[in-house]
Order: C-alpha cells, then sequence, then structure tokens
C-alpha cells in the first residue's frame, strides 16, 4: 500500500459522517501503514490533519462495542495508532487531549481498547510529566471504582449462571453509563461512578467467547492498574495522603477473595487472570510497605492470610507464583512477617509454597525454599517437634538434592545447624527428650551423608576447575598472537 498524498484530505474525508464503517476502517489501516510518516519531520502536521479524526472516531463517530465486529477494528485500530505515536515534543501540545481521550476509553470501551489506552496513560506520564498532572485524579478514581466492583466481578465469572448475548449486551451499555461519570471525576473513590458500576456489575452473567468484556469488568485492567498507580504516586506525593485511605482496603480486600474451589476447564483462563491480579494487587502493597508502612499496620493478619491463600489456590503459571514469592520476600522484610508465623503449617507444605507443576518445580525451588529457611529461622523457637520433623525432612532432602546449587545446599544445612539448640531445648521430658534426640540423630545423619558426597566429588571438581584453567590459559596463548598480528598490520 503507498502512502497517502494528502493527508488533510484523507482526514477530512475520514470524519465524513455518510462513509460506512468498513470504509473507513480501510482508511485508518491506511493511517497505520503509513505510520512512519511520525518520525519525519512532518509529524505536527500529520497530528494537525488526523489528531481531531481520530477523536471524533472514538467519541462521537462510534461508539464502545462490546462484541468482535467491524466497529470494533475501527476503535481498535485508532487506539493502535494512538499508542504507536512517537513521544517527542512535537506531541506535546496535544498531550492534554491524548489523556482525555485514552481516559475515556480507558473507562468506557472493551478490554482489548482498555489495555491499549493504559499504556499510552502510562507512557504519557512518565514523558510528560508537569503537563498531565492535572488528570491523574480520574485515572485514581477509576481504579477505585475497579477495585470496589472487583468482588461482583469475580462472582459475575464464577458464580452466576451464563446467559444469552443480550443479557451481555445490557450489561455492557449499564457498565459503560457508570463509568461515563468517572471521567474528570471529583474526589478519591468518585463514590458516584463506583455506586453505578457496582449496581451494573452485579446482574451481569459472564457469556463466553465472541464477547469483548467491558473494561470496568476485567481482570486484565485491574493487573495493569497498580503499576500506573505507583507510578503515579512517586511523581505526584500528594496523591497519597488523599487516595490510600480509599484505595487501601479495597486492595487488601481484593486479594483476600478466594475465588472458586473448582475452575471448570472453560474458564481456566479468566481463573489464573484473576490470580494474576490479585498478585499485581500484592506487590502494590508491599511496594507501599516501604514507605507507607503506617498505613499498612492495621491490614497485617489480613494481608499475611491472604498471601498464603494465594500461595494455596494459586494456579502453576511460573510468572504469577515467581512475583508471589518475591511479594513474600518484601514482606518478610518488615514487621509485617508476624503475621504469617501462625501459617508455618501451611507454608511447609510443598505442593502450597512451589505449586505441583514441573516447571514451576524446576524453576522457583531455590527461592522458595531460601525464603522458607527466613520463616523458619524467626519462629525456631515456637516450632513443636512434629513442626521441626517436617523442616528437617524437607531441608536435608534438599540438602542432598544434586539439582539444587550449592548455595541451596549451604541455606538447607545452616538451617539445620540453627534447630540444634532449639530442639535440645525441646526436651522438658522423658519422652520429648527421646523425640528431640531423633531428631538431633537425623540432622547428624544429613551431615555425614553430605560429607560422604563431598568425598565423592570433590576430587572431580578440583580436576575440573584445573582444566578449565588449562583451557583458558591455551585460549590467551592462541588469542595473543592473533592480536599482535593484527596490530602489526
Amino acid at each position: 500500500m503507498g502512502p497517502i498524498p494528502n493527508y488533510d484530505q484523507h482526514a477530512q474525508r475520514l470524519i465524513e459522517p455518510d462513509l460506512s464503517v468498513q470504509t473507513r476502517l480501510q482508511m485508518v489501516m491506511e493511517v497505520r501503514d503509513s505510520l512512519e510518516i511520525a518520525h519525519t519531520s512532518e509529524y505536527l502536521n500529520f497530528l494537525k490533519c488526523y489528531f481531531r479524526a481520530f477523536s471524533m472516531i472514538l467519541t462521537q463517530i462510534t461508539t464502545p462495542q462490546m462484541t468482535e465486529n467491524v466497529e470494533h477494528k475501527l476503535r481498535n485500530v485508532v487506539v493502535e495508532i494512538l499508542n504507536r505515536l512517537p513521544h517527542s515534543e512535537v506531541l506535546r501540545p496535544f498531550v492534554q487531549d491524548l489523556l482525555k481521550l485514552s481516559l475515556q476509553v480507558l473507562t468506557q470501551d472493551n478490554e482489548d481498547n482498555a489495555l491499549i489506552s493504559i499504556r499510552i496513560i502510562f507512557d504519557l506520564l512518565r514523558n510528560f510529566r508537569p503537563t498531565v498532572e492535572s488528570e491523574v485524579q480520574p485515572f485514581i478514581d477509576f481504579v477505585c471504582a475497579i477495585y470496589q466492583s472487583f468482588p461482583s466481578t469475580v462472582r459475575y465469572f464464577f458464580e452466576q449462571p451464563h446467559s444469552s448475548t443480550t443479557a451481555a449486551s445490557n450489561a455492557a451499555a449499564a457498565a459503560n453509563a457508570g463509568s461515563s461519570s468517572l471521567i474528570g471525576g471529583g474526589g478519591p473513590g468518585a463514590e458516584d461512578g463506583t455506586a453505578l458500576l457496582d449496581a451494573s456489575q452485579a446482574s451481569v452473567p459472564y457469556v463466553g467467547a465472541g464477547q469483548l468484556n467491558p473494561s470496568t469488568r476485567s481482570f486484565k485492567i485491574v493487573t495493569e492498574s497498580p503499576l500506573v498507580v505507583m507510578f503515579m504516586f512517586q511523581l505526584y506525593s500528594k496523591l497519597v495522603q488523599t487516595n490510600i485511605p480509599c484505595l487501601l482496603p479495597l486492595m487488601v480486600s481484593a486479594i483476600s477473595i478466594p475465588g472458586p474451589e473448582k475452575v471448570p476447564p472453560h474458564l481456566k483462563t479468566q481463573f489464573v487472570e484473576l490470580k494474576g491480579a490479585q498478585v499485581k494487587t500484592l506487590s502494590f502493597l508491599t511496594y507501599l510497605l516501604r514507605s507507607f508502612a503506617d498505613y499498612i499496620r492495621s491490614h497485617e493478619e489480613s494481608i499475611c492470610k491472604s498471601i498464603v491463600n494465594l500461595l494455596v489456590t494459586c494456579p502453576d503459571s511460573v510468572s504469577i507464583r515467581k512475583e508471589l514469592l518475591i511479594a513474600l520476600k518484601h514482606v518478610l522484610t518488615t514487621d509485617l512477617k508476624r503475621g504469617l508465623f501462625p501459617l508455618i503449617d501451611t507454608l511447609l507444605e510443598e505442593r502450597v509454597l512451589i505449586g505441583t507443576g514441573r516447571v514451576c518445580i524446576e524453576t522457583l525451588r531455590p527461592l522458595a525454599y531460601s525464603l522458607l529457611a527466613e520463616i523458619v529461622h524467626y519462629v525456631r523457637n515456637e516450632l513443636s517437634l512434629s513442626q521441626l520433623s517436617c523442616i528437617i525432612y524437607l531441608f536435608s532432602r534438599n540438602m542432598h538434592d544434586s539439582s539444587l546449587t550449592i548455595v541451596v545446599h549451604t541455606t538447607c544445612a545452616r538451617l539445620m545447624l540453627n534447630l540444634v539448640e532449639p530442639i535440645y531445648e525441646k526436651g522438658v521430658d522423658q519422652q520429648t527428650m527421646d523425640d528431640a534426640r531423633v531428631l538431633l540423630g537425623r540432622i547428624l545423619d544429613a551431615f555425614v551423608g553430605k560429607f560422604g558426597t563431598l568425598k565423592r566429588i570433590v576430587p572431580q571438581l578440583v580436576e575440573e576447575g584445573e582444566e578449565g584453567k588449562e583451557r583458558s590459559i591455551l585460549r590467551l596463548k592462541l588469542e595473543v598472537p592473533m592480536q599482535v598480528t593484527m596490530s602489526s598490520s
């Protein structure tokens, strides 16, 4: 497809009221295919011609679609073009309008277009910080709204019976009506808009393939939102005082929702998205721990229970479980870790800690067991003999596992040495003394077995080290003459 000869005429025709949707789609695809013009000196003229046309398409000529049709494709291509615009100084005069337009798409459109819009908003914040400060609060109001409606979103996907496409369309219209009040919303929480949004979501069933979720009922949007809010808090610290009291309880409530006990096969994707959204929210809460611990302190017990519940219910997704373990690692560096100590029995279950999938087991064991070792170290004096027995079994087994690194082996050995004194102190009568003696014997046996293994493999390691040293010396001898020859030539 060749370049567009006259951008002004093309843009004017693009917004002609009698133009068919299919023709309009073809024309915006031509613009998308010619977008390299935005990287030339014609970028400003391009924006002057097309920005108004794109705004009219998204706000006047078309409406948000909740089914995959031509009009949805048209809106999607326009939003994609806006996302690909270079964020140079040429764009600065259009930033305010672009941010408002993106926020409108985010709050009123379907999930696909809203995901692109949230990326536009984040990039504008990152590149044009002073310019967009006045438009930050409406975004946070929208985030408060989707978290307030999070319980009804979970019910919508997993509890209500499926219904017809007509019901979904009516629900999407109701959700759009509720979210429209969030544009330019006032104070934190946007209570009126939230109430409408929540009411619209309470009665709508999920209809499955062929339908597009509204942005107000999307786990993917919830997943993307905390990162943007965190960035906003870093840029505009005054937003923290006014918004945290509203946002924090909603997030704590959202991560505490367990979801369905049994997930039907056709809803597994939605379940993974649910857990991904909850883990991203938890990561945001651990970020708040670093600078705003006072706000978190009253939610200590609830957050710790939610962490363990997420470990129990999280699917075997390496990325989600890894982020969850990293969030747990951040918690262990704060006083919030005290809330985890009563839950140690659940954390000692290997299935809970690292999942059951082969990739999860192979990838996450080093991180998971280092975190478990840290938790055990803090509570070692309060553990019962049965708990200590389970811990010795786990860590002695890992110390002999050749698939784990020497660093993990060392962590296991160090932990078991730290358990010797607590075990010794448990012997208060004959029965407990006998049980403690057995545990100490198991620790000793684990170390003796490990030394036996080291006796066999140390000579091999030394030999491999010597061979490696010889290879490096040989490589150096070969490279030096070549360098000398090249430099002399």
